[in-house]
């Protein structure tokens, strides 16, 4: 009986605890405007490096296209040329990309072109 009174007391005292929440409150609304600070900090992040790195994809696609290796290349439109007056041409390709949203500050994320430029002999 005394072991059964000993557990029930303690039970009762961990309720306690459980029902007391304070701090709780206090601890979410850090939590929540920190947590979107991180998220867009990090959309930005993987913003400009996205685009830097496509740039440069784009860039070395249309040099590969510019020295007739760009069949395997998937262009939304092919790259024009443009004629140059001694002989050859200029390559000129561009590319939409759409990055995913992130952040929820930024729900319809990061859409931006690159274009690059080769000279064809």
């Amino acid at each position: 009986m005394r072991l059964v009174s000993a557990i029930s007391g303690k039970l009762h005292h961990l309720l306690e605890e459980l029902r007391d929440e304070q701090g709780n409150v206090e601890s979410a609304l850090t939590l929540i405007p920190l947590m979107l600070l991180f998220l867009s900090v990090l959309q930005i992040c993987i913003s400009v490096y996205s685009r830097d790195t496509y740039s440069q994809i784009t860039q070395g696609a249309v040099a590969f296209t510019a020295m007739g290796d760009g069949s395997s290349q998937s262009w939304s439109s092919n790259p024009i040329a443009l004629p140059l007056p001694g002989g050859g041409s200029v390559l000129v390709g561009e590319r939409e990309i759409k990055v995913p949203a992130i952040s929820p500050l930024l729900p319809t994320g990061d859409s931006f072109g690159t274009t690059g430029v080769a000279v064809q002999e």
